[in-house]
């Protein structure tokens, strides 16, 4: 065979080997994976590759649905903690101004029944089965109860008030977001009586309540 067909043959492998390639691009073996990316996986995959792929292949395998995500996303917009409209820029701090607009808070009754500082303390401590207690000593650290707002959704129970509290630090004297290192308390919550006089028990909270300024500001360091 003389060169000049050696180099015909070759350019004809050649180009129907870059052809290949190509077409291998939209041959997809399943949703995530095409032809092309399966042949790089078993040229460039190292044992311990192979590993890490089955281990993810198994987590995707047992991921939510994309109607389980979709009921997620929903929670996530439905969300009803308060937030300080000053932490919101440009499109956010519209669809928040929005958010606040159609919960129509001028609807909410403030109430005259209320649980004290120290009855919403001792409710989160049992809704946190003790996590709160380590908190109050080892970071001085006292729960603080702002406007309180009357709850229809009292479940059964005597009366449900929803509310929002913040994190006293007693050593700086200065209210602060959260407990240092784990964050396992929202921003407000519903507090609900049993039976008439009974003790505080606390809930998630379960209606839109305004941001509470004033609470900030009454603790916040002078």
């Amino acid at each position: 065979m003389n060169t000049k067909k050696i180099f015909k043959w070759t350019g004809i492998i050649f180009g129907l080997t870059v052809l290949f390639l190509i077409a291998s691009n939209f041959i997809w073996l399943n949703e995530r994976e095409n032809l092309l990316y399966k042949m790089q996986q078993y040229v460039t995959y190292s044992k311990e590759d192979w590993k890490n792929y089955e281990t993810n292949e198994k987590y995707l395998e047992n991921a939510p649905t994309e109607a389980a995500q979709t009921a997620v996303a929903t929670a996530a917009v439905t969300d009803l903690h308060p937030y300080n409209i000053g932490f919101f820029t440009g499109n956010e701090k519209t669809e928040e101004l929005k958010r606040i607009k159609n919960a129509h808070f001028e609807k909410l009754v403030p109430a005259k029944n209320k649980p004290s500082d120290e009855d919403a303390q001792a409710a989160l401590i049992r809704l946190t089965q003790g996590r709160l207690t380590d908190v109050i000593i080892n970071q001085e650290l006292n729960i603080k109860v702002g406007q309180c707002y009357e709850n229809p959704n009292t479940e059964g129970n005597y009366n449900c008030v929803s509310c929002m509290i913040l994190l006293y630090n007693r050593d700086k004297k200065d209210w602060q977001e959260a407990p240092d290192g784990d964050n396992f308390l929202d921003n407000s919550y519903d507090f609900y009586q049993p039976s008439e006089g009974d003790i505080w028990e606390a809930k998630n909270l379960s209606i839109m309540i305004p941001y509470d300024y004033e609470l900030i500001k009454k603790y916040e360091k002078k």
